[in-house]
């Protein structure tokens, strides 16, 4: 099951972790999250006492023992999800960001699917574009990575667009978005759209920190990746400074475009080795 972008000692630490919403929710079929419906999974819930047509099967004989009163057990009825991971594929994707964000999109789809969620892999750019029907099972990620190893990031970007594309999200719907938020049209709109879809929303950011501290000085052009307009800078320590500034309070209205809105927002820096980041992430979204 390993592949380029997933080890077999990652692969073995993922298997652990099962990405899991922060509020219980309903599903399309007994699975592996607990919901408010009340079941006959094995999932214990409460007690209450029995009343007559309660299933005698379900009476806490240990309980009534102690206190000499009829007590049945409850139990939660457990149900899927789906988790919708959605990879930004535009051109400032390339590089270094463009490896992390697979990594990512690659690592969440394979801890969803190894909790028995149902998980969708898409791309996005100017619209959207799906890997297939949500699947269950971890052998899907098998057409995860071919998906993955055969998608080039391309184009240009406009996230309110493509997710005006997204498949609708049922009850219990996990989105997730992959992407640098290089977006022209600015980050409020696209945000907007995620929390309006209900259920789970994250946000993950993918950063490269050379991006916002670049390793360079003197007269540049510097180019679009994904327009290809040029422009042309002297590149002093004053004009490093006002940049670093600006970046920075770039990052922090992203942080907090998110939470106004109730958006999951995690940086993810692509300079760095990305494996602890992305446990550590997970058991955070939790």
């Amino acid at each position: 099951m390993t592949d380029p972008l997933l080890d077999a000692a990652f692969l073995a630490r993922l298997q652990k972790l099962a990405l899991r919403s922060r509020t219980r929710v309903g599903g399309r079929r007994q699975g592996a999250h607990a919901t408010r419906r009340r079941g006959q999974s094995l999932e214990f819930a409460d007690h209450r006492e029995y009343v007559p047509g309660d299933d005698i099967r379900h009476l806490d004989w240990h309980l009534i023992g102690r206190l000499d009163r009829l007590f049945i057990k409850l139990f939660e009825a457990k149900e899927d999800r789906t988790v919708q991971v959605v990879l930004d594929r535009s051109a400032s994707m390339a590089g270094p960001k463009w490896t992390a964000a697979r990594k990512a999109a690659a690592a969440i789809s394979f801890a969803s699917l190894a909790g028995m969620d149902r998980v969708q892999l898409m791309v996005a750019d100017r619209g959207v574009v799906a890997e297939g029907s949500p699947v269950r099972g971890r052998r899907a990620i098998h057409r995860f990575f071919r998906f993955l190893g055969a998608t080039k990031p391309q184009g240009e970007t406009d996230l309110a667009r493509a997710l005006k594309g997204l498949p609708a999200a049922r009850a219990g719907t996990i989105t997730i978005l992959i992407t640098d938020l290089w977006e022209p049209k600015g980050f409020d709109e696209p945000f907007s759209r995620l929390a309006h879809r209900g259920g789970d929303v994250h946000v993950l950011h993918v950063l490269d920190s050379r991006e916002l501290n670049p390793p360079l000085t003197g007269d540049l052009a510097l180019v679009d990746a994904e327009t290809g307009a040029e422009l042309n800078v002297t590149l002093d320590r004053p004009t490093r400074e006002r940049y670093a500034a600006a970046a920075q309070g770039w990052l922090e209205a992203a942080a907090d475009s998110a939470r106004k809105r109730g958006i999951g927002y995690f940086q993810l820096d692509a300079a760095s080795p990305v494996e602890d980041a992305l446990i550590d992430w997970l058991r955070a979204a939790s």
